[in-house]
């Protein structure tokens, strides 16, 4: 098998394919010059020419945010600022060849995670052949940058650098937002990651022996050596018979311990022994009963090495945080110092607070249509659904006592009086009314960040060993549930789609296979359904907004149940509780295609008995194994990183070569 991983194999390369669709996107590119001139409907996306427009501004030296719905970065009209100067397709031309380079980026990323040469030819033609993809970015959408940043930053997430991970992280930020959800499953991969190579460390150094296989996790300096000793004499005294064990343990505890234990004088001894009334032998009792006794440490070793391991799972943490909040805060200071209050307005909470009464496929666009223009008050949205206001004469729900109309024969009766349980229910009563009245129930899009949170964070403590698949769920959830959401945002998902493709085609995903054929046939259909009803309204000038309303609530219950069947067919087997979580030192991805391309199977490489058993020592490994889950659609971005950063020794590839000729 060929460095390529088997295209060459398959007969193409990765080359061949991206050259490809290079020429289907230049080809794009021409024909939208040809129909924004000579037809009706234009392919230019409006945004493009938002973006073109602002970056005119910025070139007489004005701000970008002169042009009205202009809310990104100033970076994207400082990239664009070529359509000024050279021509106005440069901006299609600089994101197709975007396009492009994320496919490469896509192809290195399957080939570290061992995924096999037609998965790999699959998921680049899904990203390059796709629709959406090819025609977003030649109608001139920006999203592909953000995809590309994206990638390049799982690629250092990949390699184990926090520093410039972070950096790429914060610059994805700045330059759309919607990046930050995926924060939790990033800290959470990276301290999952240090914590497995701190615990292969140990596990190697204890298969070694010796005090050099001891430094796993090295014992802080103030640590007396004589005192872990106390630690090691167990287990080095467990082969020798009991009265050998009980000797090495009393050597252990009495002479570990007697430069720091200190006798006490003789004088102060007796001066003690006669205040409490003691005797001469019991005085030499006693003395001789503290010299035998072991000094209670001040913490155990077991705790300090704990305490080292969590400072080491937390060191990539910390580094990626100040690395990304350094970025992020160095491009936000520097341009609002150029545009002000108006870059934070427009850049970032125009993002959080944005309310689009235009159609789009959420399913708050009818509530948010209803009440805009009107404070989005619950009355104007009910006063517009049930066509009339309601009645001045009509008295209110609930009035104060003294608005309330006399009644003679009421006034005169003799009330009752409250009783405890009366008076509880009451209170209780009208705390759930005054809760009831803070929520916005008619306003329910302000309280879209809620569920939204919620799956963001679920999906990333149960998908964060799997880097692109948490952001395929995380981004699929995100949009699904945002207050706007239009046919740009698919893109965003689209882009982790084929990196997911591996664990799709693994054997554990198979049973949702075809649920998941139908579900994304249902999914195309629902959102055709929906472009039919929207282009009766802008096209054709109907008021359909009701049915167009239903099919967007239709599209989002397609879209739930395509997240739903992913993640039953993208969870992976964990780790029993009883299994130690010491991972194998597993093959690099290109070491192991070396290995396996003389025609061996891969379970040659994964059984008890060959060489690459025999080298670790036998050590479990988390998750499945490397040869095994090639040959099961690819390793997890966990496996596949940590096979970067513990390569298996030389003697053991050499063997495992060896045994498949």
């Amino acid at each position: 098998m060929t460095k390529h991983g088997g295209w060459q194999g398959a007969g193409t390369r990765p080359w061949h394919v991206i050259a490809l669709a290079g020429l289907v996107r230049a080809l794009l590119i021409c024909w939208a010059e040809y129909q924004d001139k000579y037809l009706t409907v234009k392919y230019t996306d409006i945004d493009y020419v938002v973006f073109t427009d602002a970056a005119r501004f910025v070139s007489r030296g004005g701000s970008p945010y002169r042009r009205a719905t202009y809310r990104y970065s100033p970076l994207l009209a400082y990239l664009v600022l070529p359509n000024i100067w050279v021509h106005p397709a440069f901006g299609k031309v600089l994101f197709s060849a975007a396009d492009l380079v994320a496919a490469a980026v896509l192809s290195y990323l399957l080939r570290r995670t061992a995924a096999p040469a037609r998965i790999r030819t699959a998921a680049l033609a899904a990203w390059l052949f796709n629709p959406y993809t090819a025609t977003i970015s030649t109608r001139g959408s920006c999203d592909v940058l953000s995809v590309l940043l994206l990638l390049a930053l799982l690629v250092c997430l990949l390699h184990g650098r926090p520093l410039l991970s972070g950096a790429l992280y914060g610059l994805a930020v700045h330059f759309r937002i919607y990046p930050v959800i995926y924060g939790p499953a990033i800290v959470l991969f990276l301290a999952c990651r240090a914590d497995l190579l701190t615990a292969t460390a140990t596990a190697a150094g204890r298969e070694e022996g010796g005090e050099e296989g001891r430094r796993g996790i090295a014992a802080p300096k103030h640590v007396d050596r004589r005192s872990m000793d106390h630690t090691v004499a167990p287990a080095a005294a467990a082969a020798d018979s009991p009265a050998e064990a009980r000797r090495r343990l009393t050597i252990a505890a009495v002479e570990g311990r007697r430069e720091t234990a200190g006798a006490a004088s003789a004088s102060q001894a007796a001066g003690r022994s006669t205040e409490d009334g003691g005797t001469g032998g019991d005085q030499e009792a006693s003395r001789a009963a503290r010299q035998r006794r072991p000094r209670r440490p001040a913490a155990s070793p077991s705790a300090k090495r704990t305490l080292a391991r969590t400072a080491a799972a937390l060191r990539p943490v910390a580094l990626f945080g100040a690395a990304a909040a350094a970025t992020f805060l160095a491009l936000g200071a520097l341009f609002y110092s150029l545009y002000g209050d108006e870059f934070l307005r427009e850049a970032f909470v125009h993002h959080l607070t944005r309310k689009d009464p235009r159609h789009n496929f959420s399913p708050y666009y009818y509530p948010v249509y209803l009440g805009y223009g009107s404070g989005g008050s619950a009355a104007a949205g009910a006063s517009a659904v049930g066509g009339a206001a309601a009645r001045a004469t009509d008295p209110p729900l609930s009035l104060p006592p003294a608005a309330r109309p006399a009644d003679p024969g009421l006034d005169d009766a003799p009330q009752p009086a409250a009783g405890p349980s009366a008076a509880l229910l009451g209170g209780a009563w009208d705390l759930a009314r005054r809760a009831a009245a803070a929520v916005p129930l008619g306003e329910p899009w302000r309280l879209a960040l809620l569920p939204q949170a919620a799956a963001v964070l679920a999906v990333a403590l149960r998908f964060h060993e799997d880097l692109p698949v948490a952001w395929l769920l995380q981004t699929w959830c995100f949009v699904t549930l945002n207050k706007v959401v239009t046919a740009q945002y698919f893109v965003w998902y689209l882009s982790l789609l084929p990196l997911a493709l591996p664990a799709l085609a693994a054997r554990a995903a198979a049973p949702w296979r075809r649920p998941l054929a139908v579900a994304a046939a249902g999914w195309v259909a629902a959102q055709l359904h929906w472009l039919w009803w929207a282009y009766q309204l802008e096209m054709q000038g109907r008021s359909v907004h009701l049915p167009l309303w239903a099919a967007g609530l239709l599209f989002q219950a397609a879209n739930t149940a395509v997240v739903v069947l992913l993640i039953r067919a993208l969870r992976r087997p964990r780790t029993p509780p009883s299994q130690p979580p010491l991972p194998m030192l597993p093959l690099r991805p290109a070491e192991r295609d070396d290995a396996s391309g003389s025609g061996g199977s891969a379970e040659d490489l994964s059984s008890p008995g060959s060489a690459r058993g025999d080298e670790v020592g036998g050590s479990r490994s988390v998750g499945v194994d490397v040869a095994a889950a090639g040959a099961d659609g690819g390793m997890s971005f966990l496996e596949a990183s940590l096979a970067l950063a513990c390569p298996a020794p030389k003697a053991a590839i050499a063997a495992a070569s060896k045994k498949q000729q």
